[in-house]
């Protein structure tokens, strides 16, 4: 009976604030002066993982969510309940952000929030040493936020990227012409206009993701993480820099029609992902170079 009062103290709390959260994601008309779907404040979120908004992998984290509050659960088994005061700070914060943005019908504001109020409750009720192992879980969720700028982010990389293929073309000789965000032939046998597609920004978000993801689980330390996450960047760019380079390089070939079509359409899959993927695990690699060693040694 003491064990079961005991689990109780933990399980009644969590359900309770759950469902509370629930009904205000989900039912509750924040918003009255949008439109009926819009009001609640998830499905204002579901409605901006759009291809408008690069947004399109978002449908992905409710489920990875779940995923790793499962995980998280495991690691907390063995924790012990201490003492979360510390979550209430966190509690406070993500009621004071859903509380400003039904003020000024600002639901991105509410949706800021949602992780600390989300972590915050998790370990006002089971403690720091438990509640920790779900903050990844609980800030997973700005992946599925849209971000305000991100036009401006896709305008950088389409320059960029542009920039690096007419150079690296030049450079091994083709003879190719470049204006604003279009390179083509100097004999016009083909012209490729590096359009908003072509930035990056698509692979860029689901590569964040993926480093996230990786670095998360298989680091050991916080900046071993942050490290590894912060070279998702570069390593798109990288990653897309080659992709369109070598459609450009196929189409001087005289392969036109196979680099604006079959090889377009696959080369994400073929050329980007692998060599982001790639330069993620030799990051990894580069990282724990001395932890692989010590492996080593006591195998042999």
């Amino acid at each position: 009976m003491i064990d079961y009062i005991k689990k109780n103290k933990i399980v009644i709390p969590l359900a309770l604030m759950g469902i509370t959260l629930l009904y205000y994601l989900f039912i509750h008309s924040t918003y009255s002066v949008l439109n009926n779907r819009e009001s609640q404040l998830f499905w204002w979120m579901e409605d901006s993982w759009n291809e408008r908004n690069n947004l399109q992998h978002a449908y992905g984290v409710p489920l990875a969510f779940i995923l790793f509050c499962v995980a998280g659960a495991k690691q907390a088994r063995n924790e012990p309940v201490t003492n979360g005061t510390i979550g209430l700070f966190a509690l406070f914060f993500g009621v004071a952000m859903y509380l400003i943005s039904a003020r000024t019908i600002q639901p991105r504001i509410a949706l800021i929030g949602l992780p600390f109020l989300i972590s915050g409750g998790i370990i006002y009720v089971m403690g720091w040493a438990k509640g920790k192992h779900f903050l990844f879980a609980s800030f997973f969720w700005y992946f599925a936020l849209p971000v305000p700028g991100l036009n401006q982010v896709t305008n950088v990389l389409q320059v960029v990227v542009t920039k690096w293929c007419f150079s690296a073309g030049t450079f091994f000789g083709m003879d190719i012409v470049n204006s604003g965000n279009t390179i083509q032939s100097a004999t016009d046998a083909w012209d490729f206009d590096i359009a908003e597609g072509c930035s990056g920004i698509k692979s860029l978000m689901a590569l964040v993701m993926i480093a996230a993801i990786y670095a998360y689980y298989t680091q050991d330390k916080l900046w071993k993480k942050m490290l590894l996450f912060a070279t998702a960047l570069p390593l798109a760019i990288i990653g897309n820099f080659f992709r369109i380079f070598t459609i450009l390089v196929i189409a001087e070939m005289g392969y036109v029609d196979i680099a604006k079509g079959t090889y377009h359409d696959w080369s994400g899959l073929v050329l980007f992902f692998p060599i982001a993927l790639s330069g993620l695990f030799l990051v990894d690699r580069l990282l724990n170079k001395r932890k692989t060693k010590i492996r080593k040694t006591i195998k042999s």
